[in-house]
């Protein structure tokens, strides 16, 4: 088939993402020096939280409004995955929560940049229903940072 080239839009164009772009990576090589990322297969979410304590730093002369400041940062994944026979990233993933062992995951963008970081798996659950496909849900808490945004290269 001969190479056929598109219009590209340029006015009017939409910048919006589809969340089925955003892909979840397991490092399954034994460092992190050298990672081979493993797709989680079957994916259909991957909610990335990142969140910040309150500190309350009210005080009598704030005029009766409260004041806070931003305190201990963390971040976590929330996932859900059809459950793929076989899916060698699923597998990784239910061993590692079975030995109590971290993670360490890539969070990649539509463009193919990404974040690391390690996290601790604290669910990791197997839904059956009867008239639906069987799926994994889990929750990837992190340990420490996410790195800067890096891009695929």
């Amino acid at each position: 088939m001969s190479s056929v080239t598109f219009t590209e839009r340029t006015e009017g164009a939409s910048t919006s993402t589809a969340g089925k772009d955003y892909l979840i990576y397991i490092n399954t090589a034994a460092t992190e020096a050298a990672p081979t990322w493993t797709l989680l297969g079957g994916q259909r979410s991957g909610d990335l939280t990142r969140q910040a304590d309150e500190i309350d730093a009210s005080h009598k002369t704030s005029g009766g409004w409260k004041s806070t400041l931003p305190g201990l940062r963390s971040w976590s994944i929330d996932l859900e995955t059809v459950y793929l026979a076989g899916d060698a990233g699923a597998k990784f993933l239910e061993a590692a929560f079975l030995a109590g062992k971290q993670i360490h995951i890539k969070f990649e963008y539509p463009d193919k940049s990404y974040v690391t970081g390690w996290a601790s798996i604290t669910e990791c659950s197997l839904s059956t229903p009867y008239d639906d496909v069987a799926t994994i849900k889990g929750t990837l808490n992190g340990d420490g940072a996410l790195s800067d945004v890096q891009k695929a290269g």
